[in-house]
């Protein structure tokens, strides 16, 4: 057996072989294109070798769509096809990847901690128990099982910096920004090419309102990720939301237009971003033109792709904007088939959560304001479980604000928009949803003085 950078042992007497496959692996971490590619050529330097095509299908699968898997299977056809003797380290990655294929998150991250709890040099363990906590919603494992990684690296073991920027991630959704934004920063000064460890700090300026330090952190050229996946999308993302809230409604859509609109695969994280940007830029008083249309009609697709719960959240979205009615109906019926026919981390979510947040949005849509009060206030509190981030799960709550306005509901609006004021006190865009609120409450006054407050705040 040959052994890694880390020192972890591979079924491969090709040193060629696993030095590719631990060049594919921090490829991975930074979301290059040219993974694949290096996962290749490890295979045809050692067709036996069953990692590369472990991660393959991995990579497949965080596509987020059964739109791949057919090429999931194939390449657990080839694993089983080179009946290569895999050591009990590689053993439980395959064990993973196949709960994972059936939709048992809950089973696979038992084999990754396994990994993980032996192993904790395990890089790509670390990171798919770090990324399946987090589509469950359970924050405190995605923290903890990189924290009990921590202490037997040392600071000049290869990796060292993305394992910084993961615990990152799991302190700022756990709410200790103080050392989630330190921590980020250390990663990304060891290695500027660390996109989660960039996204992570933003984060932490997101939820800390602090729009002009978001900005600045963000402030890359237009094409500096251009050899990155997927995931540079949503990291632009973070610099839109930063200016939408700082009332720059051009730049929002600029960002939308270049990086965050949705491409012809589908890949779940793009349907997350693109209908929760419009709707804030929407909700936010902005004119979004014809772009729902286009979104609408790449959205249709996923009306019976349910493999990631926080991809179900936002579907109805672009589907009950644009009035896509028998698509909408279309949505609802699959989603109740999915529950009653599946058995898996995603199925379970869709009764308590996801139906009612598909309902409220639609809803909302069609003029229904207190329809949607009704089926999203009982679960405000409670939408961890669906996975995605604070930063990201607000839109639900952006929305249920907007619909208890519209509705008259003005105790709910009021106590809405003063906790966003009491967490975030110098956010733009809390003040500005303040101010709406005694506009519609019939209090000009009070909405006066409110702007004059948002104004301040104003980058």
């Amino acid at each position: 057996m040959v052994e890694d950078r880390r020192g972890l042992a591979f079924s491969s007497e090709s040193d060629e072989a696993v030095a590719l496959f631990d060049q594919a692996v921090d490829h991975y971490l930074e979301y290059r294109l040219d993974t694949g590619e290096l996962l290749g050529r490890a295979m045809e330097a050692d067709p036996g070798f069953v990692m590369p095509r472990i991660l393959k299908a991995s990579m497949l699968r965080l596509m987020g769509s059964n739109s791949v898997d057919e090429k999931v299977g194939a390449e657990l056809a080839a694993i089983e096809a080179a009946d290569t003797a895999m050591n009990r380290r590689e053993t439980l990655h395959l064990e993973a990847l196949k709960h994972w294929v059936a939709g048992d998150l809950t089973r696979a991250r038992r084999a990754w901690d396994a990994i993980v709890q032996e192993w904790p040099f395990d890089l790509m363990a670390l990171r798919h128990m770090h990324f399946q906590s987090f589509w469950l919603g359970e924050q405190q494992a995605m923290r903890n099982t990189i924290a009990s990684a921590l202490p037997a690296w040392t600071d000049d073991m290869p990796g060292y910096g993305f394992v910084l920027g993961m615990l990152a991630f799991g302190f700022e959704e756990m709410g200790d920004y103080g050392r989630a934004e330190a921590m980020g920063r250390e990663a990304v000064e060891r290695n500027p090419d660390d996109l989660w460890a960039i996204h992570a700090v933003a984060h932490v300026m997101e939820m800390q309102g602090r729009l002009q330090d978001g900005m600045a952190w963000l402030d890359y050229p237009d094409d500096h990720w251009a050899d990155r996946g997927p995931v540079k999308n949503h990291v632009w993302w973070h610099a839109a939301l930063f200016a939408v809230e700082s009332g720059d409604f051009d730049a929002a859509l600029a960002l939308y237009d270049n990086h965050v609109v949705p491409g012809e695969r589908r890949i779940s994280t793009d349907m997350m971003n693109a209908p929760s940007l419009l709707a804030r830029l929407e909700l936010a008083g902005a004119d979004v033109g014809d772009r729902w249309a286009n979104l609408a009609d790449w959205g249709a697709g996923w009306v019976d792709d349910h493999v990631i719960a926080f991809t179900d959240a936002h579907t109805m979205i672009p589907l009950a904007r644009t009035e896509r009615h028998a698509e909408a109906e279309a949505f609802i019926a699959s989603l109740e088939r999915f529950a009653k026919e599946t058995n898996n981390d995603a199925a379970k979510r869709v009764e308590p959560f996801i139906l009612p947040l598909a309902r409220g949005i639609r809803a909302f849509y069609t003029g229904k304001p207190a329809e949607t009060v009704e089926l999203l206030a009982p679960i405000r509190y409670a939408l961890q479980p669906i996975g995605g981030s604070w930063a990201q799960r607000d839109i639900f709550n952006q929305l249920l604000l907007e619909a208890a306005i519209q509705a008259g509901n003005w105790p709910l609006a009021r106590s809405m928009a003063s906790e966003r004021i009491a967490l975030r006190p110098e956010n733009h865009l809390n003040w500005l949803k303040f101010g709406q609120m005694f506009d519609a409450a019939g209090d000009p006054e009070a909405a006066e003085r409110v702007r004059e407050i948002a104004a301040q705040y104003r980058p």
